[in-house]
């Protein structure tokens, strides 16, 4: 389940270098590298094998894949047999799915004693650490137990075909009562006495509240609906000889078909004159009736008003308008091919002015070609095609394969940001000194922020803004409520350069304000405005001792701009006045790394492993990731 966390646009940017770069698996390490084993326990059974090593310390380790055949290589750092254990002791006995070859990696610093387990097609592995040791667990590779359809408490239900048209595009939406994710898209060629088609197969769906038979008139003649199993088989009649471009793509309200009619010659009629047209009462082929089954004629609503002044009403309120399915975005039209899939979303970032960060498991190249639709439309399509999933929140959208999972992070030390103290600045209270007097317009404007304030905790963000700024406007010298206004723009609504407005306004009225400088950085540097920011970032730290979040963020600033000595520099100096974090001491690692600075590099990621920091599970694999590479 996705976390509901509301993070800014700006976090999200500055957090960039981090969620981009997580790759693989280690654990953390007590402070020394040194790892002496005393014993090893070997159980093996049939169809298991568990191997326990136990040493005078808690290990640092790191564990690859190898293939061609695939092997589990399980690294200790310092690594060594005791002399009361010899290395004869940590042989396998002899069995049918694992084996193991030990050796001594000693161009390393620190050395490394290497667990190289062979396994078979048939089995997995496993490795966790037990306090002084590491346990390397061997079984059989299951799949897991897939849930029956059966056990389901409702099954799912078509409930309508809407249909809306332009003069390039013909839309129907399959509306359902739940998302539908398990279907299936073919043609059937054309014939004697029967045109192309194209059929959607849907598993395990009732068609009961659904007409059978719906005239279009454009490019699809006419759509029939059949049961076919437990699901449904929706058939789209060709107009013509040739078949309908078309798209088909799941929505939350259902399957929206999308109909290219750029090629169409032929009018569109209304659906009395439909059903009024000579033909349309022909036989269908007999194989074709044998899938569909009896098609049973739509009946027209009696109350329903269906003159032809009513009708062309409904088809011009209609017509251009995807929102029956959600889609309501900028109309864009798109030809690529084999397009790098990086290179398309970078198109949609410039389109949609949205932060858009891609996970680096996404790979592939793409051909699509669509007219006039809405961006969020294509984007779905896109997603859908390359089997990838998109997560939004504030501005910011995260696409990542379908296979991973993907949460907002919750704390400060998650990411190379600072949203966790700009949330504490901008959730307390703004302190408006009492005098004996004061003026009607600052009366006035208390009460504005104390509405304000109310909307703010129903997270009716941008009511809560207006009355900001209407309070400002008749106390423009109250810095506290114009940084305010930068957070509020700058956290909550994504729009950068109204919180650089207001952060210039604090500078203003105090030209010393270390935060008002750090909003107006971030917001110039989420518009690309790159000396902007610099200039802003330079005076976000110029106070003494400098601002730990604005020293943590002009560094990732810095290294995002490839200004990887002045990044440097920042992490030393955010380490001389606040000592190291996890995330302090990965980005130095990977500055480092950017610089050629290799040695130093493996330095740091080893400092890490020993530092006794917790690791997540991600950063344990991205530091995995690294010191692998420099076997």
């Amino acid at each position: 389940m996705h976390k509901e966390l509301a993070k800014s646009s700006a976090s999200i940017f500055l957090a960039f270098c981090v969620l981009s770069t997580l790759i693989y698996s280690t654990a953390r390490a007590d402070s020394g590298v040194a790892f002496k084993i005393a014993d090893i326990q070997i159980q093996l059974s049939d169809n298991q094998l568990n191997y326990t090593i136990s040493g005078n310390s808690i290990p640092a380790y790191t564990v690859s894949e190898r293939f061609s055949p695939f092997r589990a290589v399980i690294d200790i750092a310092g690594g060594s047999f005791s002399k009361n254990f010899p290395q004869s002791g940590a042989t396998l006995p002899g069995n049918e799915f694992s084996a193991l070859k030990l050796s001594n990696i000693k161009d390393q610093d620190p050395a490394i004693l290497r667990f190289e387990f062979s396994l078979a097609d048939s089995h997995d592995y496993t490795v966790t650490r037990n306090g002084k040791g590491l346990t390397i667990k061997i079984d059989s590779a299951r799949e897991k137990p897939q849930v029956s359809s059966t056990s389901k408490s409702k099954k799912r239900a078509l409930t309508d075909l809407n249909v809306t048209t332009t003069p390039n595009t013909t839309t129907i939406l399959i509306a359902s009562d739940s998302k539908i994710e398990n279907y299936s898209v073919d043609t059937i060629g054309s014939g004697a006495n029967r045109p192309p088609r194209m059929f959607i197969d849907i598993k395990t769906v009732d068609i009961k509240e659904l007409v059978r038979e719906k005239h279009i008139g454009t490019s699809v003649e006419k759509i029939r609906v059949a049961a076919r199993g437990g699901g449904a088989r929706i058939v789209f009649d060709s107009a013509s000889a040739n078949l309908f471009r078309y798209t088909v793509t799941p929505s939350l309200k259902g399957l929206v078909v999308v109909i290219d009619e750029s090629d169409n010659k032929t009018p569109q009629l209304s659906k009395k004159s439909q059903k009024n047209k000579p033909g349309n009462n022909k036989t269908s082929d007999a194989t074709l009736d044998s899938l569909i089954g009896s098609l049973e004629q739509s009946t027209t609503d009696p109350s329903a008003d269906n003159s032809s002044d009513a009708t062309q009403k409904k088809i011009s309120s209609m017509a251009d308008n995807f929102s029956f399915s959600g889609y309501n975005k900028k109309r864009i039209s798109v030809d690529f091919y084999k397009i790098d899939i990086h290179n398309v979303f970078r198109l949609f970032r410039q389109i949609t002015d949205l932060n858009i960060i891609v996970d680096e498991g996404v790979k592939g190249s793409l051909t699509l070609a669509l007219s006039d639709v809405p961006w969020d439309f294509a984007l779905d399509i896109i997603l859908n095609l390359m089997n990838l999933k998109k997560e939004e929140r504030y501005n910011t959208v995260v696409i990542y394969p379908a296979k991973k999972e993907f949460a907002w992070p919750e704390r400060a030390e998650d990411n190379l940001a600072f949203e966790a103290d700009i949330e504490s600045i901008e959730q307390e209270s703004l302190i408006i000194e009492e005098t004996a007097t004061v003026p009607k317009e600052i009366m006035q404007a208390k009460e504005y922020v104390m509405q304000a304030q109310a909307l703010g905790k129903r997270e009716e963000y941008e009511d809560a803004a207006l009355l900001y700024t209407k309070a400002f406007e008749l106390w423009p010298e109250n810095i506290k409520l114009s940084n305010r206004l930068a957070t509020l723009y700058l956290v909550h609504l994504g729009m950068n350069a109204k919180a650089v407005y207001y952060a210039q306004e604090s500078l203003r009225i105090d030209p010393q304000s270390s935060y008002a400088a750090l909003y107006a950085a971030i917001g110039s540097a989420n518009m690309q405005r790159v000396s902007e920011a610099s200039e802003y970032f330079a005076q976000s730290i110029s106070a003494s001792p400098p601002m730990k979040e604005a020293l943590i963020s002009y560094a990732a600033f810095s290294e995002n701009n490839s200004q990887n000595d002045a990044a440097l520099k920042l992490l030393d100096k955010y380490h001389s006045h606040y000592g190291e974090t996890v995330d302090t001491m990965v980005a130095k690692a990977r500055v480092l790394d950017k610089l050629g600075l290799k040695k130093e590099a493996a330095q740091q990621y080893m400092a890490l492993l020993g530092s006794g920091f917790q690791l997540r599970p991600d950063l344990k694999k991205y530091i995995q990731g690294r010191v692998a590479e420099k076997e």
